[in-house]
């Protein structure tokens, strides 16, 4: 896509006039295709499209930064990206990583209520119900990894996968007693998942109340993959609080109380919270780490790594491509939950939530969509973005099945454990 390149000498008024059009409203599917036939689950054009989607979505945020880049931006349409950055950080980056944060909270209460002697179906539900909500936040907050999730290895403390099964079964047969390093593929999510849920549904009490059925599983008990499920949330919690801390400050003295508690670190090399840092990127005076503006907008937009191109192309070349088009079928994401499918889709809306800088689904008065609109540059990144969310949603659900019939491989089979670094 070519964009207009006579942007930059837009008056602020004309941009300002143009910023009272109507926000574009999101009609996304938010339902997977769970319904598919056998031929459709043989059918390899729905993760082709939705591999294609994504590369789409990383095409228009290039262009899109490069728009910004290229350009010799005025003092009022800086001053209206600084708002951008400023929108951003309060209305999308502070509120998500505090949802995150509430919905671990809450997951950890109902976790450590659990015991095997008075446990309730009901509290089993609430623990999954409680970890889906917490997983939403955090697959909606992968777009901006940038800071403090990539700064202090949070992302892969808390999410990495696939989650190693032959280690976690060593760990248990040697009685919990090892010492697990902060990136070990056992922590975070992807553990509680395997412990919460199997085949999609959550566990049964019988199960937890005796020895798991999980194949080379049979040796270990319920009561001990609920205590290691307790130690995990509560590193969870510890991490998910560190995010929000050093994004907003030390606003919440309780949460900031845990985090000192637990050595972890806030700020940025010079002193700053992580919000603090990107809204005054460029200003000599602030101590941010970025040099310029636009330095800040290409972290945000199009970086490699912690960006929206960063996540758009994880999803499509790694999260759906490694298991369905190369067949590693140890790399599905979320396969005990079934979750697979809408952690992609949340992934993307990530992206949506960053390009809107709004979680509601319509572009906000100050926004990338609504500068792009305004100097008459209408950038694809919207409609690109809702494509890749709805392919990704036509995909046959579970995702995890549908790897496993186009390659012809069992996914539980011990010879398909082996696992690979994200």
């Amino acid at each position: 896509m070519k964009l207009k390149r006579n942007f930059y000498i837009l008056s602020v008024a004309v941009m300002l006039g143009a910023l009272t059009m109507s926000s574009c409203s999101s009609d996304d599917d938010d339902t997977d295709n769970s319904n598919a036939t056998e031929a459709q689950f043989k059918d390899r054009s729905y993760g082709n499209q939705a591999i294609d989607g994504c590369a789409d979505v990383v095409t228009a945020l290039e262009n899109a930064n490069a728009t910004i880049s290229q350009s010799s931006l005025t003092a009022d349409q800086e001053t209206y990206l600084r708002q951008v950055l400023s929108n951003l950080v309060d209305n999308v980056i502070v509120p998500t990583y505090t949802e995150l944060a509430d919905n671990v909270e809450d997951l950890e209460k109902t976790l450590h209520g659990l015991t095997t002697a008075t446990i309730t179906q009901s509290q089993i539900d609430k623990a999954c119900s409680d970890f889906k909500q917490a997983r939403q936040y955090w697959e909606r907050s992968e777009a901006f990894l940038m800071g403090a999730a990539s700064d202090f290895s949070i992302d892969p403390t808390i999410d990495s996968w696939p989650l190693d099964r032959a280690e976690l079964l060593d760990y248990f047969k040697g009685g919990m007693k090892a010492e697990i390093e902060d990136e070990s593929s056992i922590l975070g999510f992807h553990a509680l998942e395997f412990i919460l849920f199997r085949n999609g549904q959550n566990r049964k009490v019988s199960e937890l109340q005796g020895n798991d059925t999980y194949t080379g599983f049979t040796s270990v008990s319920g009561a001990d993959e609920l205590k290691y499920a307790q130690q995990v949330c509560t590193l969870l919690k510890q991490r998910c609080f560190q995010l929000q801390v050093a994004w907003e400050g030390e606003k919440s003295q309780s949460r900031s109380a845990v985090v000192k508690a637990a050595g972890l670190p806030v700020t940025t090399q010079n002193g700053l919270s992580y919000g603090d840092n990107l809204k005054n990127a460029g200003l000599s005076s602030s101590k941010s780490t970025f040099p310029t503006l636009k330095d800040a907008i290409a972290q945000v937009l199009s970086d490699d790594e912690g960006s929206c191109v960063g996540i758009a192309n994880e999803v499509g070349t790694a999260k759906i491509a490694n298991p369905f088009a190369a067949g590693d079928i140890a790399y599905v994401e979320s396969p005990y939950s079934y979750n697979s499918i809408t952690d992609f889709q949340d992934n993307l809306r990530s992206v949506r939530n960053v390009w809107y800088c709004s979680l509601n689904g319509s572009a906000a008065a100050t926004s990338f969509a609504k500068f792009f609109e305004a100097v008459g540059a209408k950038s694809s990144v919207e409609s690109a973005t809702l494509d890749a969310i709805n392919t990704i949603g036509a995909m046959p659900s579970p995702f995890v099945k549908y790897c496993s019939i186009v390659w012809g491989k069992n996914f539980d089979d011990p010879t398909n454990w082996e696992s690979v670094s994200e």
